[in-house]
């Protein structure tokens, strides 16, 4: 992010212009990201942070520290880069000692940013903008306050409903690099529109938080598998009708992404959401799932309990047929019937229903593969 880039240069050279005075650079999140006093860095600044929210300058006073937990007396000003705050910059002293000096700082900080910024184009907004996505991912009140003002610092008009995807390469290595590519030949289809969208890279994954709705975005992503060494792992969101919502969209989504081998996956469709509410019950009742599991700990070692779990994977999925799931395993159809019932009768399951049987089974698979690994089976 271009304000930690430079901060630390800035304030060491604005320091010795100014006498040595202390000198703080804070983020759009009003944390010190740079300082003279270094034990002050990671440290939050309530008053950067109004003077970031308002955009005027901030004094704080001898008789207002107690307002202002860990300040010090001092002006914190808004940090600009053509017309967009993008931090604050505060130095230490009386109001009366500078009356002249803080508008100067403000001034060479400023400057100091915007040359940064011309030098690197795209820095600054970029940093920003990972930010803003940063932030909408964080379910806080602080976080979505922080979100606000950034969408409006950036001009950026989200529309509700927003849409939210995640986008994973075959190697996730390789994402940052076929980033801007992927961006431009969303843009290009009017998918994606700098002014109203979001997006960034989270945790390997590349995030679109979108105004447009899921059927134009799942129309065009749809198109995007022999785009730069595709295929590409697409998962969409339901429509989050708040920013509250697209947090939790997010968490459906990584999930998504982890556990299904689908290519195309949204949770608005049926089979997806099935496979997704699956998981998800997997977790929230795992202490009752883990009891199965531990039966088959008892009975079977390690090797056949996989020859087990994935003999009942291939028959759920090729829809309980014998002949259709033996001939897909190469096993006779006697074979596979056995396993299964070797199966339900280890973990006491044989006197109850198909449903209950399946459901149950299902459940464990999703569990197993969650201790073994998600892509065990």
């Amino acid at each position: 992010m271009l304000i930690e880039k430079v901060a630390k240069e800035l304030v060491e050279v604005s320091s010795g212009l100014l006498g040595g005075r202390t000198v703080n650079i804070m983020d759009v999140s009003g944390t010190i990201v740079a300082s003279t006093e270094k034990d002050r860095i990671g440290s939050f600044h309530q008053g950067a942070k109004e003077a970031i929210e308002t955009g005027r300058p901030v004094i704080i006073r001898k008789d207002q520290l107690g307002q202002y937990p860990g300040a010090k007396e001092g002006y914190n000003m808004p940090l600009r880069v053509n017309g967009s705050v993008i931090g604050a910059v505060g130095i230490f002293g009386t109001q009366q000692e500078l009356q002249y000096l803080a508008p100067l700082l403000e001034l060479y900080a400023a400057k100091y940013y915007q040359l940064e910024a011309m030098t690197i184009p795209h820095l600054a907004e970029q940093g920003l903008r990972a930010r803003l996505l940063q932030d909408l991912l964080a379910p806080t009140d602080t976080a979505l306050a922080d979100a606000k003002a950034l969408l409006e610092s950036l001009r950026i008009h989200l529309e509700l409903p927003l849409t939210v995807a995640v986008i994973s390469p075959p190697a996730r290595a390789a994402l940052e690099q076929k980033q801007e590519s992927l961006i431009n030949w969303l843009i290009s289809r009017r998918v994606l529109r700098s002014n109203r969208d979001i997006w960034g890279i989270v945790e390997d994954r590349m995030v679109l938080v979108c105004s447009v709705g899921n059927h134009a975005l799942s129309e065009a992503v749809r198109q995007m598998d022999g785009l730069d060494g595709g295929p590409y792992h697409v998962c969409l969101g339901a429509p989050c009708k708040t920013l509250w919502d697209v947090h939790s969209s997010y968490e459906q989504l990584a999930i998504l992404d982890l556990t299904s081998s689908e290519p195309f996956n949204d949770i608005q469709e049926l089979d997806t959401r099935c496979r997704y509410m699956l998981y998800h019950t997997a977790v929230t009742e795992a202490e009752f799932i883990d009891g199965f599991y531990q039966k088959l700990n008892l009975v079977f070692p390690i090797r056949e309990q996989e020859v087990l779990m994935k003999t009942i994977q291939g028959y759920y999925d090729n829809d309980r047929s014998v002949s259709k799931a033996a001939a897909a395993l190469f096993i006779h159809k006697n074979t596979l019937q056995y396993r299964i019932h070797r199966l339900l009768e280890a973990l006491g399951l044989t006197g109850c229903t198909s449903f209950q049987q399946e459901y149950l089974v299902r459940l464990l698979l999703e569990h197993y593969k969650r201790k073994q690994g998600l892509r065990a089976l």
